[in-house]
């Protein structure tokens, strides 16, 4: 069954005096009847409503714009769906009412919840009729018009072919007024219109045909045909579904685009379109909704425990994922009290970086700026959605959050929190948007030139290496931990013992802990005192021979293997620990470089010297001299809370927070210098 969206825009349904013209509704409806009993599914999205409610009270100049557009479209829409429902009742066709908002395309559950309904509908033979809920929508939330409403709509159903019924045939070279123009007939995938639209726009509507074209362009390049005709002309639906070459129109065609990323690239718009609501704001507004969002969050723990339940039931407690995946109502307080942290923090913006006069008077300021729009591709961290939220909100940046699957009932919970105290205080909810779980929307993601500015894989190597291949937007990477610790000749035994075993045990699927000891040869008789406390907690060894016989005998023989060439370089997230044994540092140092991820090492060593020659040969973001691996995190830092663990050079390095969130730009003042 073909499935079409048809556009009437308030100029076709409106009389000269404002009012609706009912012969010409009759008619459309007549047409969509002969389409619907040959087995077509239509969607229409009608305008009119406005229109209708001022024809029937008349124009009251002492209303300012919002006002009169809901008064009218209170009292317009009853009149528009009556006359509607008549109609079609008398072809035997059943119709139905959908009002939306923008913002019932900014998130995944607001949008599937929509499409479920207008699917429910069109299963049922019923005609859904969409208009935007005017009587409640925001200035600056509103739809363009209802040329961009349609568009979504036609995207959302994955519509075979979109109709924008208008007053005009459709495009043309110059004003159609002007005999001289002619109509163009057909608009290919990548040709430009920029020489022929005419601004203005429709006397009774927001949208004209600038808006038109634009609609049309986009959803045809994302697999959709869509056509602009002269609703008004006779007969104008069925002609242009037979085929009727002498029609007059103007037909954008299709470029072949997967239908799955549809609906993704719809809300990366909206995300893009929400970043001047979040660089409006100020570092005290700012701080005020994480604080708001603080108390919330422990106000309905209860709600965020039971969808994170939900998403536990569907993994094996064994998996090495589930504790990083599981809430408890500590780490909830843990989130909350991160989130205030943030809060508190310096704002990271605009502060002057550099500033210099140049000879010729002109004065430079080098300022931090944000970036716009951040994506964060992400796995069974729960934590990390309202971590990321903060650090961009506080940096002025939108977030595009797209979670694994495995997370996804706690991560929409979480955005549902968010979106909540965004729309409390009348911002674009989209500042925070969270896409569907499937892989295809990180493909999407990374395919967002123009609308992304950035993206940071939080997760392993896999991932890491996947985001880096696929994108088209500049990456940051993070994530992958291959950490070690080098007990030196020197080491003392008990810091030893407590470093090795914080680093292992306190969480082993965190990217921080320890995934390999290296023992200087000359220590190998103090090994079983160092791995005593790993007994307890269940770790398994993989050792070389020379350290499996120092362990052999001391450390229960069911936990204790000899070690392959891949036991070194594996980020093991679980009980599991690798064990080299090294003849010198220079040794140790090599290893690391060869095996590590950059991400985090440690000595335990007593020699000064020693200790400077590891961090100055050892590549990586951060290097610890008897301390664990495990304080690589931001709020141990000091920096409230972080993005991620930078494993590269470039930008950004080690615990990701406010700073690296930004960029500069360059502010130049003279007082009418020229260049010679």
């Amino acid at each position: 069954m073909k499935r079409i969206a048809i556009k009437i825009g308030s100029n076709v349904l409106s009389r000269a005096d404002g009012k609706l013209d009912i012969t010409q509704m009759s008619a459309l409806v007549e047409q969509m009847a002969e389409l619907y009993h040959e087995g077509y599914e239509i969607i229409l999205v009608s305008s009119g409503a406005v229109a209708a409610g001022r024809g029937e009270i008349g124009a009251d100049a002492s209303l300012d714009e919002v006002s009169s557009r809901q008064l009218y479209s209170a009292i317009g829409q009853a009149k528009l769906i009556n006359r509607y429902y008549d109609f079609f009742r008398e072809q035997g066709i059943r119709c139905g009412q959908v009002l939306t908002q923008k913002e019932s395309f900014s998130t995944p559950k607001h949008y599937e919840t929509q499409r479920h309904c207008m699917e429910v509908m069109l299963a049922h033979g019923v005609i859904p009729i969409v208009n935007e809920n005017d009587t409640i929508s925001i200035t600056e939330l509103m739809f363009t018009d209802n040329d961009e409403l349609a568009g979504l709509m036609a995207e959302m159903m994955q519509a075979d072919r979109l109709f924008i019924l208008s007053n005009v045939d459709g495009i043309y070279t110059g004003n159609p007024a002007d005999p001289t123009s002619r109509l163009i007939p057909e608009i290919r995938p990548g040709e430009t219109l920029d020489d022929y639209i005419q601004p203005g726009q429709s006397a009774e509507g927001r949208g004209g045909m600038a808006s038109k074209a634009k609609v049309a362009m986009r959803v045809a390049e994302r697999g959709i045909p869509v056509v602009i005709a002269h609703g008004r002309r006779p007969h104008i639906l069925t002609d242009l579904m037979a085929g009727k070459p002498e029609v007059p129109c103007t037909r954008f065609m299709a470029a072949s685009v997967p239908s799955s990323i549809l609906s993704v690239r719809n809300l990366l718009e909206q995300a893009a379109g929400a970043v001047p609501s979040a660089q409006s704001l100020s570092d005290k507004e700012v701080s005020v909704i994480l604080e708001e969002l603080a108390s919330l969050l422990k106000e309905r723990q209860e709600d965020i425990l039971r969808a994170n339940a939900a998403d536990l039931a569907r993994m094996e407690a064994t998996n090495p994922k589930y504790d990083r995946l599981k809430l408890t109502p500590t780490r909830l307080d843990e989130m909350a009290d991160e989130l205030t942290q943030v809060a508190h923090l310096p704002s990271p913006l605009y502060r002057t970086l550099a500033e210099w006069t140049r000879p010729n008077g002109l004065a430079f300021l080098k300022v931090s700026v944000p970036f716009g729009v951040v994506g964060i591709i992400y796995e069974a961290r729960p934590n990390v959605t309202t971590d990321v939220f903060a650090l961009c909100l506080k940096s002025g940046n939108v977030c595009v959050l797209k979670g694994g699957s495995d997370a996804q009932m706690s991560n929409q919970a979480l955005v549902a929190l968010i979106q909540d105290v965004l729309r409390r205080r009348g911002l674009d909810p989209a500042i925070c948007t969270l896409l569907p779980p499937e892989r295809e929307a990180a493909e999407a993601l990374l395919q967002a030139e123009g609308l992304v500015d950035l993206v940071i894989p939080r997760g392993g190597k896999a991932l890491i290496r996947s985001v880096r291949k696929q994108s088209r937007i500049p990456v940051i990477e993070t994530g992958a931990g291959v950490c070690h610790t080098y007990f030196d000749a020197s080491g003392d035994v008990d810091k030893g013992r407590r470093i090795i075993c914080n680093a292992k045990t306190r969480r082993v699927s965190v990217c921080n802990a320890l995934d390999c000891l290296l023992i200087h040869r000359d220590r190998l008789g103090v090994l079983p005192a160092l791995c005593q406390p790993l007994a307890d907690k269940q770790v398994v060894l993989y050792a070389d021979e020379e350290a499996f016989k120092a362990l052999q005998g001391h450390y229960p023989d069911a936990l204790l293997q000899r070690a392959t060439e891949e036991s070194y370089g594996t980020e093991f997230l679980d009980y599991k620990m690798a064990i080299r044994t090294v003849a010198s540092l220079e040794e140790a140092v090599r290893h690391i470089n060869r095996y590590g991820s950059r991400h985090s090492e440690c000595i335990v060593g007593e020699a000064e010297a020693v200790i400077r020659q590891f961090e100055r040969e050892v590549d990586a973001a951060c290097v610890y001299a008897n301390a664990p691996t495990s304080f690589t995190d931001g709020a141990q830092f000091g920096f409230g809370a972080e993005i991620g663990i930078s494993t590269q050079k470039l930008h950004a390095r080690g615990p990701m927070a406010l700073p690296e969130l930004t960029t500069y730009k360059y502010i130049i003042s003279g007082n009418g210098q020229i260049r010679n």
